[in-house]
């Protein structure tokens, strides 16, 4: 069996930006309506005979509990996604929430089997049927561009991205991952906890970026034992130069670059590696490799915020009592086509025929 399951928020919400400001005769927004079909023709002509599933967020509660539990003891200064106000949601996105209940039944009418489990996003529900079906399946096709996904790539396991420009850049494989990267898809979870992820609200190490992360996981394979290998070179120098007390922490925390910027964004006065960070700035300890030696201090600084992050990026994949993917139902064209009419989205309705 092959199958094509879609992040249905990812595809809709792409679909809203993509077309912003299509409107029918009415004035009504069809951004997401015409975004979102036109993508699932385009699958259904690529993959006719794949087994489709859309599949919708949910909150995910796990990830609420331990951010929330993060903030309470001073790790991250907000919880996950709580950078998401609602008052500073683009016309976009409202369009794709005025628009996404009548998007799901308007997909209904394909019989396409669509899911939302409560508790958890689409990417944990993704997550759990690739557990399931990746012994068995012939091929997995993941619908998305949300990067989170690459640790799911396996042998018979890819992504794809129709929206994609380039048609080389649409479909990837494990092969091209690794190529691309150098690591392993689950490997990219430690990637993603070190650098942090501002989208999600999760907090990395201040400073890292996707070339620093990357080089990281390379060298050490895991968060984990690239910290195990700082505390073996640090843990010394820390002895040597004990951490600051509040009134010296000042000192430290005031430094800024030529730019103006600080130089140790957002460290507070009870991390640890304070007092080796502010003798490496002085000078009164020099590495016998100075490039990195910041890097190195600041990781250590956020050991407990990485750990967090590898949990917050990590995907569930053991959701219990995963539903069966139900095959397709009973097309319903003429359904289907009072959507587009009422929509009046022409173009949609000369091939409704290729979603059957």
């Amino acid at each position: 069996m092959k199958y094509v399951l879609i992040d249905g928020n990812n595809l809709a919400i792409r679909s809203a930006f993509a077309n912003d400001g299509l409107k029918n005769d009415n004035g009504e927004d069809t951004s997401v309506h015409y975004g979102f079909f036109n993508s699932l023709k385009a699958l259904k002509e690529k993959y006719p005979a794949h087994q489709f599933l859309v599949v919708w967020d949910g909150k995910s509660k796990r990830r609420k509990i331990e951010s929330e539990a993060g903030v309470k003891k001073k790790i991250i200064p907000s919880a996950y996604k709580e950078n998401r106000k609602k008052e500073d949601r683009p016309a976009p996105l409202l369009s794709f929430y005025e628009q996404s209940t009548f998007l799901k039944k308007a997909i209904l009418q394909t019989g396409i089997p669509q899911i939302r489990l409560f508790d958890y996003e689409a990417d944990d529900v993704v997550a759990s049927y690739c557990e399931v079906l990746k012994n068995g399946a012939e091929e997995v096709v993941l619908v998305t561009s949300d990067k989170d996904y690459f640790q799911l790539l396996g042998i018979n396991v890819s992504l794809y991205d129709g929206m994609k420009e380039k048609e080389q850049d649409k479909y990837l494989t494990i092969e091209k991952f690794f190529e691309q990267f150098e690591i392993e898809p689950p490997q990219y979870i430690d990637v993603g906890a070190l650098m942090g992820d501002i989208g999600d609200n999760i907090f990395g190490i201040p400073g890292w970026g996707l070339k620093s992360a990357l080089k990281a996981i390379r060298e050490h394979e895991t968060y984990k034992k690239l910290y195990k290998h700082l505390h073996t070179e640090y843990d010394p120098i820390r002895n040597e130069y004990p951490d600051l007390s509040e009134e010296e922490f000042e000192k430290l925390a005031s430094i800024e670059t030529k730019s103006k910027k600080k130089k140790y964004p957002e460290i507070t006065s009870d991390m640890p590696f304070t007092g080796v960070a502010l003798a490496f700035e002085e000078k009164r300890w020099k590495p016998e490799k100075t490039a990195g030696a910041k890097q190195n201090i600041m990781a250590l600084m956020f050991e407990e915020r990485v750990h967090l992050a590898y949990s917050l990026k990590k995907m569930d994949s053991d959701i219990g009592s995963l539903p069966s993917i139900a095959p397709v139902s009973e097309f319903k064209q003429d359904r289907l086509l009072e959507y587009f009419d009422y929509y009046g989205i022409e173009s949609l309705k000369e091939d409704v025929e290729l979603l059957n």
